[in-house]
């Protein structure tokens, strides 16, 4: 495996990350990897381009905001030929009608995220990347964890496999998730899982490591008064590493470590 190095470039317009805090996979890549936090949509575009130009695209989007402080945008970009699209919509309908688009140019969608603005407003972001052979993929808005569950399996029948659960947390009521599915004719398995404690997630998180079972997604969100779990597990042995309950700051200091020890790099974050 090539060496490379985490390169993290932070530009700072308000208050500091400290005290917002995040979970991280970490994997093996040959690929440098950069992370990269603006303070504004518009800064993150302009970004955004400068990474482009230097051959990097983006691999995973979260966003943030901390009280009165301008909305945070953090990106991981990995070293790549391919071209890549971020974009937001207002809308459910409105970004389903840009995901088509993206469809009908060439682009698979690879990560989701949103925004809850108030109780009935909303801003989505896709992130989709463009690939000789588009994957065809699927992408809905669902209201329960029971509904995904059984959304879950009835995809699987059609040979889509569950990629990413993105958590929307709504004021005075129960979540909403963004959940991706790619449509995959290889034999391997994805799995969704739910748990009601940290702990709880972790002794499931450390079971299937040993079962050769790797973590490719995670996401915390609020049901009542309690904090839940959701994950996403794909079969696959290699070395990975995960982080919870972590400033940005370590995030980025275990990447550094990492990457010098196992060769790991930063994949996927989510904001806890």
């Amino acid at each position: 495996m090539l060496r490379s190095f985490v390169a993290v470039l932070m530009i700072a317009f308000s208050a500091s990350l400290s005290a917002q805090k995040f979970s991280a996979i970490y994997k093996p890549s040959d690929a440098d990897i950069r992370q990269v936090t603006i303070a504004g949509w518009e800064s993150f575009l302009s970004e955004h381009q400068r990474q482009n130009a230097a051959g990097y695209r983006l691999t995973d989007l979260e966003t943030y905001k901390q009280g009165g402080d301008e909305r945070k945008y953090v990106g991981i970009y990995s070293e790549s030929p391919l071209e890549d699209h971020v974009e937001k919509a207002s809308s459910w309908a409105g970004f389903i009608k840009l995901k088509r688009a993206k469809v009908k140019e060439g682009y698979t969608m690879i990560d989701v995220a949103a925004v809850v603005l108030n109780e009935s407003d909303y801003d989505f972001y896709g992130v989709w990347v463009k690939e000789a052979n588009p994957t065809i993929h699927k992408v809905w808005l669902l209201d329960s964890r029971e509904t995904i569950l059984k959304r879950t399996r009835a995809m699987a029948k059609d040979r889509f496999k569950i990629k990413r659960v993105f958590v929307l947390n709504i004021p005075n009521g129960e979540p909403s998730f963004v959940v991706l599915y790619h449509f995959s004719p290889v034999n391997r398995f994805n799995f969704l899982y739910f748990a009601n404690t940290l702990e709880e997630f972790t002794e499931e998180y450390q079971e299937r490591k040993k079962s050769k079972v790797e973590l490719i997604d995670f996401d915390r969100f609020r049901e009542g008064n309690k904090t839940q779990y959701v994950a996403v597990f794909q079969d696959g042995e290699y070395d990975s590493a995960f982080l919870s309950g972590k400033s940005i700051e370590e995030i980025t200091a275990e990447a550094k470590k990492l990457t010098d020890s196992r060769g790991l790099k930063l994949v996927n974050l989510s904001v806890d």
